[in-house]
Protein backbone atom coordinates (compact mmCIF):
# COMPACT_ATOMS: atom_id res chain seq x y z
CA UNK A 1 0.00 0.00 0.00
CA UNK A 2 1.26 3.37 -0.97
CA UNK A 3 0.38 7.29 0.17
CA UNK A 4 -1.86 8.61 -2.16
CA UNK A 5 -0.03 12.25 -1.81
CA UNK A 6 3.75 11.56 -1.63
CA UNK A 7 4.02 8.06 -3.23
CA UNK A 8 5.94 6.49 0.31
CA UNK A 9 5.38 2.88 0.42
CA UNK A 10 3.42 2.44 3.82
CA UNK A 11 3.50 -0.30 6.14
CA UNK A 12 0.04 -2.76 7.03
CA UNK A 13 -2.05 -1.04 10.06
CA UNK A 14 -0.17 2.46 10.13
CA UNK A 15 -3.04 5.16 10.50
CA UNK A 16 -0.78 8.37 9.03
CA UNK A 17 1.75 8.37 6.06
CA UNK A 18 5.52 8.86 8.02
CA UNK A 19 6.66 10.96 5.67
CA UNK A 20 3.72 13.95 4.82
CA UNK A 21 1.58 12.46 7.72
CA UNK A 22 -1.79 12.15 5.56
CA UNK A 23 -4.23 10.20 7.22
CA UNK A 24 -4.51 6.90 5.67
CA UNK A 25 -8.25 5.74 5.28
CA UNK A 26 -8.74 2.03 5.15
CA UNK A 27 -6.09 0.91 6.35
CA UNK A 28 -7.18 -3.01 7.84
CA UNK A 29 -7.88 -3.07 3.26
CA UNK A 30 -6.11 -6.11 2.72
CA UNK A 31 -3.44 -5.94 -0.67
CA UNK A 32 -4.44 -7.95 -3.49
CA UNK A 33 -2.01 -10.35 -4.22
CA UNK A 34 -1.28 -8.54 -7.87
CA UNK A 35 -0.96 -5.02 -6.52
CA UNK A 36 0.99 -4.04 -9.98
CA UNK A 37 -0.98 -0.80 -11.25
CA UNK A 38 0.02 -1.80 -15.14
CA UNK A 39 -0.93 -5.17 -16.73
CA UNK A 40 1.29 -8.40 -17.00
CA UNK A 41 3.45 -8.37 -20.18
CA UNK A 42 2.75 -11.22 -22.42
CA UNK A 43 5.12 -12.78 -24.58
CA UNK A 44 4.35 -12.57 -28.62
CA UNK A 45 2.33 -9.64 -27.74
CA UNK A 46 1.17 -7.96 -30.97
CA UNK A 47 3.95 -4.87 -31.97
CA UNK A 48 3.39 -1.79 -33.78
CA UNK A 49 5.08 -1.45 -37.12
CA UNK A 50 7.05 2.09 -37.95
CA UNK A 51 7.08 1.49 -41.45
CA UNK A 52 4.65 3.54 -42.49
CA UNK A 53 5.58 6.28 -39.76
CA UNK A 54 9.20 6.44 -41.23
CA UNK A 55 8.05 6.20 -45.04
CA UNK A 56 6.13 9.60 -44.34
CA UNK A 57 8.72 10.96 -42.34
CA UNK A 58 11.11 10.56 -45.27
CA UNK A 59 9.01 11.66 -47.69
CA UNK A 60 8.17 14.69 -46.07
CA UNK A 61 12.15 15.43 -45.50
CA UNK A 62 12.84 14.49 -49.14
CA UNK A 63 10.14 16.52 -51.13
CA UNK A 64 10.94 20.30 -49.58
CA UNK A 65 14.80 19.04 -50.46
CA UNK A 66 13.89 18.51 -54.13
CA UNK A 67 11.95 21.09 -54.73
CA UNK A 68 14.26 23.52 -53.53
CA UNK A 69 16.55 22.07 -55.42
CA UNK A 70 14.49 22.01 -58.61
CA UNK A 71 13.51 25.63 -58.15
CA UNK A 72 17.51 26.49 -57.95
CA UNK A 73 18.20 24.75 -61.17
CA UNK A 74 15.20 26.88 -62.65
CA UNK A 75 16.37 29.89 -61.67
CA UNK A 76 20.17 30.06 -61.53
CA UNK A 77 21.00 26.95 -63.99
CA UNK A 78 22.87 25.40 -61.26
CA UNK A 79 22.89 24.77 -57.64
CA UNK A 80 23.52 27.82 -55.28
CA UNK A 81 21.40 28.06 -52.16
CA UNK A 82 19.32 24.57 -52.67
CA UNK A 83 22.56 22.90 -51.24
CA UNK A 84 22.45 24.85 -47.77
CA UNK A 85 18.85 23.18 -47.43
CA UNK A 86 19.29 19.84 -49.06
CA UNK A 87 22.36 19.21 -46.12
CA UNK A 88 20.33 20.87 -43.31
CA UNK A 89 17.32 18.52 -43.96
CA UNK A 90 19.57 15.72 -44.44
CA UNK A 91 21.57 16.32 -41.45
CA UNK A 92 17.99 17.06 -39.25
CA UNK A 93 16.94 13.98 -40.99
CA UNK A 94 19.94 11.89 -39.40
CA UNK A 95 19.52 13.21 -35.92
CA UNK A 96 15.81 12.74 -35.84
CA UNK A 97 14.62 9.73 -38.07
CA UNK A 98 17.99 7.60 -38.62
CA UNK A 99 17.80 5.97 -35.46
CA UNK A 100 13.97 5.21 -35.62
CA UNK A 101 15.14 2.47 -38.50
CA UNK A 102 17.29 0.48 -35.54
CA UNK A 103 15.50 -1.74 -32.77
CA UNK A 104 18.42 -0.90 -30.33
CA UNK A 105 18.82 3.04 -30.57
CA UNK A 106 22.34 3.36 -28.65
CA UNK A 107 23.51 6.88 -28.12
CA UNK A 108 27.09 5.51 -28.40
CA UNK A 109 26.52 4.88 -32.08
CA UNK A 110 23.77 7.24 -33.00
CA UNK A 111 25.68 10.65 -31.51
CA UNK A 112 29.12 10.34 -33.34
CA UNK A 113 26.79 9.63 -36.91
CA UNK A 114 25.17 13.06 -35.61
CA UNK A 115 28.27 15.05 -35.06
CA UNK A 116 30.08 13.94 -38.25
CA UNK A 117 26.97 15.15 -40.21
CA UNK A 118 27.16 18.22 -38.49
CA UNK A 119 31.24 18.42 -39.46
CA UNK A 120 30.33 17.55 -43.13
CA UNK A 121 27.87 20.20 -43.11
CA UNK A 122 29.98 22.85 -41.78
CA UNK A 123 32.61 21.76 -44.55
CA UNK A 124 29.84 21.90 -47.52
CA UNK A 125 29.16 25.48 -46.19
CA UNK A 126 32.65 26.64 -45.83
CA UNK A 127 33.46 25.17 -49.48
CA UNK A 128 30.40 26.98 -50.98
CA UNK A 129 31.10 30.45 -48.86
CA UNK A 130 34.62 30.28 -50.23
CA UNK A 131 35.35 30.51 -46.55
CA UNK A 132 38.88 29.68 -44.40
CA UNK A 133 37.55 28.39 -41.03
CA UNK A 134 36.70 24.87 -41.28
CA UNK A 135 40.24 23.60 -40.42
CA UNK A 136 41.01 26.27 -37.43
CA UNK A 137 37.36 26.88 -36.06
CA UNK A 138 34.40 24.01 -36.88
CA UNK A 139 36.54 20.85 -37.26
CA UNK A 140 38.27 21.68 -33.75
CA UNK A 141 35.36 22.82 -31.95
CA UNK A 142 33.01 19.96 -33.41
CA UNK A 143 36.05 17.37 -32.97
CA UNK A 144 36.03 18.53 -29.04
CA UNK A 145 32.11 18.66 -28.87
CA UNK A 146 32.21 15.19 -30.29
CA UNK A 147 35.04 13.24 -28.17
CA UNK A 148 33.12 14.96 -24.65
CA UNK A 149 29.79 14.17 -25.60
CA UNK A 150 31.09 10.02 -26.74
CA UNK A 151 33.06 9.65 -23.50
CA UNK A 152 30.01 11.10 -21.00
CA UNK A 153 27.52 8.64 -22.60
CA UNK A 154 30.08 5.66 -22.56
CA UNK A 155 30.87 6.53 -19.07
CA UNK A 156 27.21 6.80 -18.15
CA UNK A 157 26.43 3.19 -20.09
CA UNK A 158 29.10 0.92 -18.89
CA UNK A 159 30.70 2.36 -15.66
CA UNK A 160 27.77 3.17 -13.46
CA UNK A 161 25.50 -0.08 -12.95
CA UNK A 162 24.19 -0.10 -9.75
CA UNK A 163 26.36 2.73 -8.16
CA UNK A 164 24.16 5.33 -9.70
CA UNK A 165 26.08 7.95 -7.63
CA UNK A 166 28.91 7.76 -10.09
CA UNK A 167 27.02 9.53 -12.73
CA UNK A 168 27.82 12.69 -10.41
CA UNK A 169 31.54 12.27 -11.20
CA UNK A 170 30.90 11.88 -14.61
CA UNK A 171 28.69 14.82 -14.90
CA UNK A 172 30.18 17.13 -12.76
CA UNK A 173 33.47 16.36 -14.73
CA UNK A 174 31.29 16.67 -18.28
CA UNK A 175 30.51 20.35 -16.66
CA UNK A 176 34.07 21.57 -16.14
CA UNK A 177 35.07 19.96 -19.24
CA UNK A 178 32.14 22.41 -21.23
CA UNK A 179 33.56 25.35 -19.11
CA UNK A 180 37.40 24.39 -21.04
CA UNK A 181 35.10 23.78 -24.00
CA UNK A 182 34.19 27.40 -24.05
CA UNK A 183 37.71 28.88 -23.59
CA UNK A 184 38.85 26.98 -26.41
CA UNK A 185 36.01 28.67 -28.87
CA UNK A 186 36.89 31.91 -27.75
CA UNK A 187 40.64 31.56 -28.78
CA UNK A 188 39.51 30.14 -32.06
CA UNK A 189 37.19 32.94 -33.01
CA UNK A 190 40.47 34.78 -31.96
CA UNK A 191 42.85 33.07 -34.18
CA UNK A 192 40.09 32.60 -37.15
CA UNK A 193 38.35 35.45 -37.43
CA UNK A 194 40.63 37.87 -35.81
CA UNK A 195 38.25 38.94 -32.86
CA UNK A 196 39.49 40.70 -30.06
CA UNK A 197 39.97 38.34 -26.65
CA UNK A 198 37.50 39.62 -24.53
CA UNK A 199 37.63 36.53 -22.07
CA UNK A 200 33.65 36.22 -22.42
CA UNK A 201 34.22 32.37 -21.77
CA UNK A 202 35.61 33.04 -17.86
CA UNK A 203 31.31 33.40 -17.23
CA UNK A 204 30.22 30.14 -18.49
CA UNK A 205 33.59 28.76 -17.13
CA UNK A 206 33.20 29.95 -13.99
CA UNK A 207 29.18 28.78 -13.86
CA UNK A 208 30.03 24.91 -15.53
CA UNK A 209 32.82 24.80 -12.86
CA UNK A 210 30.50 25.81 -9.81
CA UNK A 211 28.17 23.01 -10.73
CA UNK A 212 30.68 20.55 -12.23
CA UNK A 213 32.07 20.66 -8.51
CA UNK A 214 28.63 20.88 -6.85
CA UNK A 215 27.72 17.35 -8.41
CA UNK A 216 31.10 16.17 -7.38
CA UNK A 217 30.70 17.16 -3.56
CA UNK A 218 27.45 16.05 -3.90
CA UNK A 219 28.82 12.59 -5.18
CA UNK A 220 31.71 12.64 -2.53
CA UNK A 221 29.12 13.35 0.82
CA UNK A 222 26.77 10.04 1.16
CA UNK A 223 24.80 11.85 4.03
CA UNK A 224 24.47 15.16 1.45
CA UNK A 225 22.71 12.42 -1.30
CA UNK A 226 20.75 10.80 0.77
CA UNK A 227 19.04 14.24 2.22
CA UNK A 228 19.08 15.38 -1.54
CA UNK A 229 16.79 11.95 -2.17
CA UNK A 230 14.65 12.28 0.66
CA UNK A 231 13.77 16.09 0.04
CA UNK A 232 13.40 15.45 -3.78
CA UNK A 233 13.36 12.01 -4.76
CA UNK A 234 16.61 12.20 -6.59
Amino acid sequence: MYCVKCGVELQKGVDRCPLCGLRVYHPEVEESPDPRPYPRYTEGAETVSHGGLLFVLTVLFALPALVCIVMDLNMNGNIRWSGFVAFGLLWAYVVICLPLWFKRRSPTIFFPIAMAALIALALYVCLKTGGRWFLSFAFPVGGAVLLLGEAVIVLLRHTVGPHRHRALFILGGAAIAAGGLCMLIEFLLHVTFGLPMRWWCLYPLSALALIGLMLIVIGVCPPLRISLHKKFFI
